[in-house]
């Protein structure tokens, strides 16, 4: 899936979407006026949208008063914090934009345990936006939008074989050589990018990390992940992929459009810009809910996120969830829309999203009625999994991860050779770290 593609609502989706990671309260701001409002703080990098919504937020009612602070990235933003904690100053913001996962955050003692108060809240958010802001059961982070996986199929490519769209990833595994015969790719593999492999991994279950109690929980080579890396095995080893990077879109938009790749999962930001982009192809494309393996239809769709946080020493952490929960609202939904191109966040952080969906969906890309692209996108964000946890160090672990996998994308290794090579990158630079954990 290709994430960078996300950049046409990256800035609003901070609000809507990812509202709660916009917002922080300040420790020791000037003392609050006890007739006036709570004063809050809020951190984020969305300087398309971020203090009109804190603007609006202000306006509607006079409990709390948010000010938004612009950082230039969420780098500026990781390193603005990690700062701030290392300094000792207690003025800490409320709620920081998700910069690492959660987990992380929760065992450097940055995160605090909100969920008291996303408990007073029980219809704003969908299943899979809470699961995404919990640990070990507790939200230590604001639940946030997560945006679920489905497929489109080229519908041309498989009349050439008279398939129906697969129901499962079985189903894709028999439609493969099928479609090798008729020069077609069943899925296309980057060989930079591993997102499609973790998010399989996350349909079948896996979990590479958890807390048991002060050390990390690590396995990279559970029966759930190996399923997930058979599966791809099976592809690479019979020559069913394609290996078209993601780093060069127009390259990548012509062989999408060229009617030689018959399954291309995406989430709902991508629709956009493959109808821009597509011209050969339009109409030719289906939209289907995710395949799953024939062993667990209810899997869910596959659909990650960093969510944000209230950190440690945040005095008024009930007003930035208050705040959070507001963003999730028809009135915090219209107040992300950006002036300039008039366009609505869709909000993928609440329960029912289907009054939104229709803003998403394109006329051209598929041979469906928008609608029932609609109901697609708005069903599968309703089955959004959510929790994936990526461990203490993933900035150290995931460059490895990109490098193994492109070297079995490759054939140089197997896909179960690559994640033990991982693992122990993994155990290796904890070890360094004095950093405790246990495997299996």
């Amino acid at each position: 899936m290709m994430r960078t593609t996300r950049r046409y609502v990256s800035a609003i989706a901070l609000t809507a979407v990812g509202a709660m990671a916009l917002s922080a309260c300040g420790g020791t701001e000037a003392a609050d006026d006890a007739s006036g409002p709570v004063k809050i703080d809020v951190w984020g990098w969305n300087a398309e949208t971020g203090k009109q919504v804190a603007k609006a937020y202000n306006e509607a009612q006079d409990e709390v008063e948010v000010n938004y602070v612009l950082a230039a990235s969420n780098t500026a933003t990781q390193t603005n914090f990690q700062n701030l904690m290392a300094s000792g100053d207690k003025s800490v913001p409320c709620l920081v934009q998700g910069f690492a996962g959660l987990t992380s955050m929760v065992a450097k003692g940055w995160a605090t345990d909100v969920s008291k108060y996303v408990k007073q809240y029980p219809d704003t958010w969908s299943d899979g936006a809470k699961a995404s802001a919990e640990v070990n059961g507790a939200n230590y982070g604001v639940p946030s939008g997560v945006d679920a996986q489905f497929v489109l199929v080229n519908q041309k490519a498989l009349d050439k074989i008279d398939a129906e769209p697969p129901a499962t990833w079985e189903d894709v595994l028999a439609l493969a050589p099928k479609l090798k015969k008729e020069g077609i790719d069943a899925l296309n593999l980057p060989g930079e990018d591993p997102s499609g492999f973790l998010n399989l991994a996350q349909q079948a279950g896996a979990e590479w990390f958890a807390m048991d109690g002060d050390r990390w929980k690590i396995n990279l080579l559970d029966k759930k992940t190996l399923q997930a890396a058979d599966f791809y095995q099976k592809l690479i080893d019979g020559d069913y992929v394609s290996n078209e990077t993601y780093q060069d879109k127009p390259a990548l938009y012509n062989y999408f459009d060229s009617g030689k790749l018959a399954i291309l999962p995406l989430a709902w930001w991508s629709m956009t810009g493959y109808e821009t982009n597509f011209s050969k192809s339009l109409g030719d494309w289906h939209a289907i809910m995710n395949p799953s393996f024939a062993a667990n239809p209810d899997a869910g769709a596959p659909g990650r996120n960093t969510p944000s946080f209230v950190p440690k020493g945040c005095e008024h952490p009930d007003a930035a969830v208050k705040f959070s929960a507001w963003l999730a609202t028809p009135k915090g939904i219209e107040a992300a829309r950006v002036k300039k191109t008039g366009a609505i966040e869709f909000p993928a952080q609440i329960p029912d999203a289907s009054k939104y969906v229709g803003d998403i969906v394109p006329k051209k890309l598929t041979d469906q009625d928008p609608g029932e692209v609609g109901k697609i996108v708005v069903d599968s964000q309703a089955a959004a999994i959510g929790k994936f946890e990526m461990g203490p160090n993933a900035d150290a672990w995931f460059p490895e991860l990109q490098d193994q996998w492109g070297k079995a994308v490759a054939g140089d290794q197997t896909l179960e050779q690559a994640l033990r090579n991982v693992q122990d990158f993994i155990t290796k630079d904890l070890d360094e770290k004095g950093i405790s954990y246990t495997i299996g």
